[in-house]
C-alpha cells in the first residue's frame, strides 16, 4: 500500500471539528496532530471488492442492530436495552459501508437529528419525507446524480455530498439554515451555483474541490466575491485581504446585483404583509373589505351596470360617489371585525389561562400524593424483602410471622383505595369546573357574536340602502335604461345578500364547532385520566402481591374492590 504525505497549514485548524473529521475521512483516516500543523497519511485503499457484493437493504432489522451497536455504553446501554429499542425516539444513526443501494424504511425513526449514509452504492436520494427535524444528513462517497427530494428538510444545517456524479447544486431552495456544505469531487462543471448560494444567508463553509469548475481561473475569488457569507472555503478560512480583492475585483457587478435583490426583498415583504393582512381579515369574518374589492365584485358579473356608469359624466359622477360611499361603508365595518376578532381572542386566552392554571394546579397536587405512596412502597417493599432475607435462616419462625406479613397487606392495599380516592376525587373535581367554565366561555361568546352579529346586519343594511340610493340615481339620469338596470339591482342586492350569509354561517359555524370540541377534548382528557389513575394503582397493588406470593406463595389473596369509577 503506498502513503504519500500532506501538510496543511494553521488556518485549517480554525474550521469546526465536524468540519476536521469530514476532512479527514475524504482524503484518509490516519491524522497526526503537531503544534499547529495537522499531518494527514493518506491511505491508498481500494474499494473495487465492495462493488460486487449484493446490495444491502435498510429495514427494522438493521435499523435495530445498528441502533444497539452505536448506543450507550456502561450503566447507560444497559438501560437503553432494558427500556426496548425505539426507533422512533433515536436521533442518530450511522448506515455506512454497507453497501446500501436504496434509502428505505427512514420514516420509522422521525426524530432523527444526525443521519449518516456514506460510503454505499446509493444512487438516488428518497424517502427522507419524515425526517422533518434533520439537522445534519452525510450521503458521501455514492453514486448520487441528482441532488432532489431535500427541499422539505427545512432544519438542515449540514449537507455532505463529497464524492458522487452529481453535475448541478439545486433542489435545495427550502433550505434555509444550512451551514456547512460539501460537494467537492463531483462533476459540477459551470459557475451558476454561485449566485444559487447567495440565498443561504448561514452558509459559512463550502467545499467544491475537485470539481471541473475550478479548472477555470478566478473561481475562487468570484465565489468569495458573490457569497460574502462565506467564512471557510475548502476548508481554509477566507483572509481578510482575500475578500477584499474579491469585493474590489468584482464592485460594480455587486452594487447591481444588491440593488435588485433589495428590490426583490421589498416586493416580498409587501406581499407577506398584505397576506398577513389578509390573513387576519379572514379569522375576523371580514376579507376584503377592508377596500372597494368588494365594491368591484358587485360589478364582476354585471356587464350592463358597467356600461351604464359610462354614458355621461352623471353617471360617471353618481358610479364614482356609489363607489366611495360602498368602499366607505366595508371599511368601517372591517375595522369594527378586526376589533371585535381581538376581543374574541382576548376571551379564548383568559379561557385557556384559566382552564390551564386548573389543570396545573391539580396536577401538582396530583404528583404528590403519587410520590407519597411511592415513597411508602419502597418503604413497604424494603421492609417485607428484609423480613424474608431474615427468615430464610429461621423457617421455625415463619408462620409466627405471617400476621405481620397480613397486616401490612391490609395497609397496603386500604393506601392503595385511599390514594385512588384522593385521586379521583380531585379529577372529578376538576372535570365539573372545566364544564362549567367551558359553559361560561360559551355564553360569553355567543353572546360577543351576536353583538358583532347584529353589528353586521346594520352594516349590510346600509349597504343595500346605498345600492337603492344608487339606483334611483341613475333612474333618474337614463329613464331608458330602466329595464336593464333594474337587473343590475338586482344583481348587486344579490352579491350583498350572499357575503352577509357567508359572514353569518362561517361565524356561526366556527363558534358551534370551537364549543364542541372543547367540550369532546374535556370529556376525552378526563377518561383517560381515570384510566391512568386506576392503571397506575393497579399496578402498584399488583407488583405488592406478587412480592407477597414470591415469599409466601400460600398466602390467600383476597378479591379487594376494584378501582372503578361510574361515567357521568
Amino acid at each position: 500500500m503506498s502513503k504519500r504525505r500532506k501538510t496543511i497549514d494553521t488556518r485549517y485548524v480554525a474550521v469546526s471539528s465536524f468540519e476536521r473529521l469530514e476532512m479527514c475521512t475524504m482524503i484518509g483516516f490516519s491524522t497526526l496532530l503537531h503544534g499547529n500543523v495537522i499531518d494527514i497519511i493518506i491511505e491508498d485503499t481500494s474499494i473495487a471488492s465492495k462493488s460486487i457484493l449484493e446490495p444491502g437493504v435498510i429495514n427494522e432489522e438493521l435499523l435495530i442492530n445498528l441502533s444497539i451497536d452505536q448506543g450507550p455504553e456502561g450503566d447507560a446501554g444497559k438501560y437503553f436495552l432494558e427500556d426496548g429499542i425505539k426507533l422512533d425516539v433515536i436521533t442518530e444513526i450511522r448506515i455506512e459501508f454497507l453497501n446500501i443501494l436504496n434509502i428505505d424504511h427512514l420514516w420509522v425513526m422521525p426524530n432523527l437529528i444526525k443521519l449518516h449514509l456514506s460510503n454505499n452504492i446509493i444512487e438516488k436520494i428518497e424517502n427522507l419525507d419524515a425526517l422533518v427535524h434533520l439537522k445534519e444528513l452525510n450521503l458521501s462517497f455514492n453514486h448520487i446524480k441528482i441532488m432532489e427530494n431535500l427541499n422539505h428538510l427545512i432544519e438542515l444545517e449540514i449537507l455532505l455530498l463529497f464524492n458522487n456524479h452529481i453535475s448541478k447544486i439545486e433542489g435545495i431552495d427550502n433550505l434555509h439554515k444550512l451551514h456547512i456544505f460539501s460537494i467537492g469531487n463531483n462533476q459540477i462543471k459551470d459557475w451558476e451555483h454561485v449566485m444559487y448560494l447567495r440565498q443561504f444567508k448561514y452558509l459559512y463553509s463550502f467545499n467544491i474541490n475537485n470539481n471541473p469548475c475550478l479548472d477555470k481561473d478566478g473561481y475562487q475569488e468570484y465565489l468569495i466575491a458573490f457569497v460574502p457569507q462565506l467564512i471557510y472555503y475548502q476548508y481554509k478560512m477566507i483572509t481578510k485581504e482575500e475578500r477584499q480583492s474579491a469585493i474590489i475585483k468584482e464592485q460594480c457587478v455587486i452594487s447591481n446585483i444588491e440593488e435588485e435583490e433589495a428590490k426583490k426583498k421589498k416586493q416580498l415583504e409587501e406581499q407577506e404583509a398584505f397576506e398577513n393582512l389578509q390573513n387576519l381579515l379572514s379569522k375576523s369574518y371580514v376579507e376584503y373589505l377592508n377596500d372597494d374589492n368588494f365594491f368591484w365584485h358587485m360589478f364582476l358579473d354585471d356587464k350592463e351596470g358597467k356600461d351604464l356608469s359610462a354614458v355621461n359624466s352623471d353617471t360617471e359622477n353618481a358610479f364614482e360617489e356609489y363607489r366611495k360611499k360602498i368602499s366607505s361603508i366595508c371599511y368601517e365595518f372591517s375595522e369594527i371585525g378586526l376589533k371585535e376578532q381581538v376581543k374574541r381572542d382576548n376571551e379564548i386566552k383568559l379561557f385557556n389561562d384559566v382552564v390551564n392554571n386548573g389543570k396545573s394546579k391539580v396536577q401538582n397536587e396530583s404528583k404528590d400524593i403519587v410520590d407519597e405512596i411511592l415513597e411508602e412502597k419502597i418503604k413497604i417493599f424494603s421492609q417485607i424483602n428484609l423480613l424474608f432475607n431474615i427468615l430464610d435462616d429461621e423457617m421455625d419462625e415463619m408462620d409466627d410471622n405471617v400476621e405481620v406479613v397480613y397486616n401490612w397487606y391490609i395497609h397496603f392495599n386500604d393506601m392503595i383505595s385511599k390514594t385512588w380516592t384522593k385521586l379521583m376525587s380531585k379529577e372529578v373535581v376538576i372535570h365539573d369546573q372545566l364544564v362549567e367554565i367551558n359553559e361560561v366561555f360559551k355564553v360569553n361568546m355567543t353572546n360577543m357574536i351576536e353583538q358583532f352579529l347584529e353589528t353586521a346586519r346594520e352594516y349590510f343594511s346600509q349597504l343595500r340602502n346605498a345600492e337603492a340610493d344608487y339606483n334611483d340615481n341613475i333612474n333618474t339620469i337614463i329613464l331608458y335604461y330602466i329595464s336593464g338596470f333594474e337587473a343590475s339591482h338586482d344583481l348587486h342586492l344579490r352579491v350583498i345578500d350572499a357575503r352577509e350569509d357567508r359572514m353569518l354561517s362561517r361565524l356561526k359555524t366556527w363558534h358551534n364547532e370551537y364549543c364542541e370540541e372543547l367540550y369532546n377534548n374535556e370529556n376525552n382528557r378526563h377518561r383517560q385520566k381515570i384510566l391512568e389513575i386506576t392503571h397506575l394503582l393497579q399496578d402498584i397493588r399488583k407488583q405488592f402481591h406478587s412480592l407477597i406470593l414470591l415469599h409466601l406463595p400460600y398466602f390467600e389473596i383476597n378479591n379487594f374492590p376494584s378501582l372503578t369509577i361510574s361515567e357521568k
